[in-house]
């Protein structure tokens, strides 16, 4: 009989120095987290010879793996996955951490920001027989993070990634790691500031998301067919909002088309000191690429902008004293 998502589990760690160490998994994504994809290929190549229609052998390529996991956001700890070094203030169940794409931002040792860091994800499945199935995508690189918010929904993040080691199958599935925060952030903890940051928050927002993409590709060599390490490319953030059309302030932002000091994107769960549960994005160089909108009988008005940002500095705020 099949079995449900109710026998799997899904956590990951970071590597140290050694591309491909393994590690132990230690982080939950987020809160509802689900693997929507998981694939490996091993690139098999068929040979054909002369005075025959068919296969005559496989030769095997290098090893490559890709997966997808969609949660909803409930801890930062998937934005040190993207960015590398991190400053950590704080006491008393009162902790500050901070990650730049910027290393001369952080006081912390955040060359990390320049080579990707490598993480072992372990998906587990407790098998109907006697033998589970765990499997451990070593030299794991995320290529991508996206941050969604819409009306009536939680905030969703979905993440991608790219492995290529093929580790031993393990046959006895772990438990669930919680993440200590455990707190599910919905669109009315949500808030979006621009141009300034200074409070000015965009009214009737409906929807916005934010895409960070670290271009990270996994590295080959002569005499292995799986990966030996990895490197990363152009850093690229992206974003939208749709909000709804009051005036030409937005508008006016594009036709300028002169580069804008800060957005900033909030979720907090509105309390302070211990009890503060919050994540703050906030973007500096924002270039404003495009403005559009629709307009039909009898119907709310609604446009949306869309942008590029050049740096981000994430600020999270809660009760843990490190990434776990």
């Amino acid at each position: 009989m099949v079995r449900t998502g109710a026998h799997g589990t899904l956590k990951y760690g970071e590597e140290g120095s050694v591309y491909g160490s393994g590690a132990t998994a230690t982080r939950p994504f987020g809160l509802q987290q689900s693997v929507s994809s998981l694939s490996f290929k091993n690139n098999q190549i068929a040979l054909t010879q002369l005075n025959s229609i068919e296969v005559q052998s496989f030769a095997y390529g290098k090893n490559e793996g890709s997966g997808s996991v969609d949660f909803v956001l409930s801890n930062p700890w998937i934005f040190d996955a993207i960015l590398g070094g991190i400053d950590t203030t704080g006491a008393s169940s009162d902790y500050t951490h901070i990650w730049d794409s910027n290393s001369a931002n952080l006081t912390a040792d955040n060359l990390t920001i320049r080579s990707p860091k490598t993480f072992d994800i372990e998906v587990g499945f407790d098998s109907k027989t006697s033998t589970d199935v765990v499997r451990h995508c070593k030299g794991s690189v995320f290529s991508s993070l996206n941050i969604k918010s819409s009306i009536g929904e939680t905030v969703t993040g979905s993440m991608d990634f790219l492995y290529g080691i093929v580790d031993g199958i393990d046959t006895s599935v772990g438990s669930p790691i919680a993440d200590g925060i455990d707190f599910p952030y919905t669109f009315s903890h949500a808030s979006l500031q621009f141009p300034d940051g200074s409070g000015n928050v965009i009214a009737e927002v409906q929807d916005f998301d934010i895409s960070f993409s670290s271009n990270t590709e996994l590295l080959y060599e002569q005499g292995s067919a799986s990966a030996v390490g990895a490197f990363r490319k152009l850093f690229e953030m992206t974003g939208k909002f749709n909000a709804s059309f009051i005036d030409k302030a937005q508008l006016q932002k594009v036709f300028d088309r002169t580069e804008l000091a800060t957005l900033t994107v909030i979720f907090t769960n509105g309390l302070s000191t211990t009890s503060e549960k919050s994540i703050k994005l906030e973007f500096a160089g924002i270039g404003l690429s495009e403005h559009s909108l629709s307009i039909s009988p009898n119907e709310p008005i609604f446009e949306d902008l869309t942008f590029q940002m050049r740096n981000v500095k994430v600020t999270a705020n809660n009760s843990i004293s490190a990434v776990p």
